[in-house]
């Protein structure tokens, strides 16, 4: 069995410091195989926000995977977000979050869909080239490890729909490649916990959000992350919630089964068996 903490939306320079010591804690008290962070570690990509998150990574006892987000753009410093849009990012994060692992057990992949500019007005929202797509489509078919999965900041497709801050160019054209070889693509950018499947002919591929971590940009849902355990023929999530701001505890659990049965798959709610 593989177990991951899945984390998000970070935005270091709007953390609560009570929640950032509290998810350290429960990963040295029960340190997962492996942690997955999909993007926007800083709130502005201002240096004292990445050197505040590689602090934060450092602490952590286990490997960490991940690609940036919109926010680890510079958002003042235009000379450095048009010329050296992840150069910040790079020096800071780059010795310690890895772009992909390779193991004998896991073959974890990252998709960058945030942009220095666009043409549009909403820069913050994503971005997918289909080469990218296929690319990394092609990495997974040919790798043998029994557990695939992508990590990226936004949502390939999302629970209501590619629409308002879910609106990623070529999204759902991304989900469809991808999901052809991965079991997982795990994202964050809507602060929103959901698991949604796609079901091919030999396995289910799911789509997972996560909430923000501890940042206090909450939205519709308080700060928390995923834990993810995946067996040979099933996963399961857990959400962990914040609880008065200074601890995390289960809050939601779901069954996701890996493989297509006689009807279209969905998470089995077993949230009545959160605690362990």
């Amino acid at each position: 069995m593989i177990r991951l903490f899945h984390i998000a939306d970070l935005h270091f320079g709007r953390e609560h410091r009570p929640l950032v010591d509290a998810f350290i804690d429960y990963c040295m008290a029960e340190p997962p195989d492996l942690i997955v962070a999909t993007g926007d570690f800083t709130q502005g990509a201002r240096r004292k926000e990445f050197a505040a998150a590689r602090q934060f990574f450092d602490a952590l006892p286990c490997p960490v995977i991940g690609a940036p987000g919109n926010h680890d753009v510079p958002s003042r410093a235009l000379d450095h977000r048009f010329f050296t849009p992840w150069q910040r990012f790079e020096r800071a994060l780059g010795g310690r979050i890895d772009p992909r692992l390779e193991t004998d057990v896991v073959l974890g992949e990252t998709l960058h869909t945030a942009r220095r500019a666009q043409m549009q007005l909403d820069w913050s929202l994503g971005r997918v080239s289909r080469s990218d797509a296929l690319v990394l489509s092609r990495k997974l078919e040919n790798g043998e490890q029994p557990i695939k999965f992508v990590a990226c900041h936004h949502p390939l497709i999302a629970p209501n729909g590619s629409k308002g801050r879910a609106r990623t160019k070529r999204g759902e054209h991304a989900a469809e490649i991808l999901s052809a070889a991965a079991d997982l693509v795990l994202t964050g950018h809507l602060h929103q916990t959901f698991a949604l499947p796609r079901a091919g002919e030999s396995h289910v591929c799911w789509f997972v959000g996560a909430s923000t971590t501890f940042s206090e940009r909450t939205r519709d849902e308080p700060s928390g992350f995923n834990e993810i355990l995946i067996e040979a023929d099933r996963m399961e999530l857990i959400h962990h919630e914040s609880r008065e701001a200074i601890s995390f505890l289960p809050a939601r659990r779901f069954e996701l089964p890996r493989r297509p049965g006689d009807t279209e798959p969905e998470p089995v709610d077993l949230s009545g068996h959160a605690g362990r």
